[in-house]
């Protein structure tokens, strides 16, 4: 692919991502949570991490959680104050800003902002948690945790 096209197809998935931004922040306003979007630059960086952790490099879906997303996803927050989450097109969808406690309460709503899943991303980018949802059998949730290697 030629240096222009590249650069052409990246201006165009920017302004894609740009334009979804206020859906996002109005799907989280309705479950009564403020999000921040994460800046055009800073999801570069996430997305390229990601990329770099072999995000969705296998052809396999991981295991199927055993355990409830709201566990799953207090473990992986931890101590976190903030977290980025990220719907599973990384591409064309735009990060969001969000306090752990916010994500939490707002786990069992996720599946209507995100109906295909999301990725969840420390800050600082350090690991990420994958979550797929299965669109066949809704109590179906797989998830991978991926290091980013830095921070």
């Amino acid at each position: 692919m030629s240096e222009n096209r590249s650069r052409l197809d990246e201006l165009l998935r920017l302004r894609l991502r740009k334009s979804r931004v206020p859906a996002v922040v109005d799907a989280w306003a309705k479950i009564g949570v403020s999000v921040s979007a994460v800046s055009a630059q800073r999801q570069a960086t996430m997305v390229a991490r990601l990329r770099a952790a072999s995000f969705r490099s296998s052809p396999t879906l991981p295991p199927l959680s055993q355990e409830p997303l709201t566990r799953s996803v207090a473990e992986f927050a931890g101590a976190a104050d903030i977290l980025a989450i990220i719907g599973w097109g990384v591409d064309e969808e735009p990060a969001v800003l969000l306090t752990v406690d916010a994500l939490n309460r707002s786990v069992p709503n996720l599946r209507l902002i995100y109906p295909d899943g999301f990725v969840l991303i420390e800050q600082p980018a350090k690991s990420a948690l994958i979550v797929d949802f299965d669109e066949d059998d809704r109590a179906a949730v797989y998830l991978d945790r991926l290091s980013l290697g830095g921070g």
